[in-house]
């Protein structure tokens, strides 16, 4: 039992959680929605409230308390500069949950966590927008000046490939660059490798064919030497021969004993 322990594990270990939770309060205050799992959206909650709270507190002491939660110094900055206007006059309550539904495959429960007070589709306070440079005459004018109402984009110029420095090679000539003719040379190589292989082949073969003729000749001089047993009769001899003996003397202990 998990007796005294406050929060959610997550099915996370602690190192993980702590990561992916300030990835999703960043993520939050980035965007000001975020869809997530029901739990998620549960336990992010009650963080980011926190951050908000320590924004309308201002001071060096809350913007560092932040900055354990959140590790992006520009988001922290808009959250304390931008941000805490729109919850002046709130006293709590600065972000809601929204349920949606269940997620395909492990039905599990999906949500919105979102800003109170925020509209989708328009910008946070703060959030920086892109600027599209005017292009500038050679004279130092820029393009309404010169009688252009729109911004113009410089197209960068396509690149031009380089073509490899061409290498001198050992068989041409300088004055015609001729190639000699190499493929007789080639081709006498060619059949030389082929004719040292097949001599290598024959070579092998005859070896493996003496090695079997010596291990023949090995085995007919071993049943040579070796002495052939006697027939069915001769071993039947000898066994009734054994059986006497023991019989005789069990004889002559009887008479001993009486």
């Amino acid at each position: 039992m998990r007796h005294r322990k406050s929060g959610k594990r997550l099915g996370v270990p602690s190192n993980r959680r702590k990561a992916m939770l300030k990835q999703l309060v960043e993520a939050l205050f980035l965007h000001g929605r975020i869809r997530t799992t029901l739990t998620r959206a549960k336990v992010i909650r009650p963080i980011a409230e926190k951050v908000i709270t320590w924004a309308k507190r201002g001071g060096l002491h809350h913007r560092r308390h932040a900055m354990r939660m959140i590790s992006r110094k520009d988001v922290v900055n808009r959250i304390f500069d931008n941000l805490v206007e729109w919850y002046k006059d709130r006293a709590g309550g600065y972000t809601r949950i929204i349920k949606i539904g269940q997620r395909m495959g492990d039905a599990a429960p999906i949500a919105f966590l979102e800003l109170v007070d925020w509209i989708p589709g328009e910008k946070l306070p703060g959030q920086h927008t892109k600027v599209i440079k005017v292009a500038e005459d050679e004279e130092g004018k820029s393009g309404k000046a010169a009688g252009k109402d729109k911004p113009v984009k410089e197209k960068a110029k396509p690149k031009e490939k380089k073509k490899p420095a061409s290498k001198s090679k050992p068989g041409l000539k300088k004055a015609g660059r001729k190639t000699e003719d190499k493929k007789p040379e080639k081709e006498k190589k060619i059949t030389e490798r082929k004719m040292d292989k097949e001599k290598i082949k024959k070579e092998l073969a005859a070896a493996r064919e003496k090695v079997k003729k010596e291990k023949t000749e090995q085995k007919t001089k071993r049943k040579a030497a070796t002495p052939k047993p006697a027939g069915k009769k001769a071993g039947k001899a000898k066994v009734k021969a054994v059986k006497v003996k023991k019989i005789k003397k069990k004889t002559s202990k009887q008479i001993k004993e009486k």
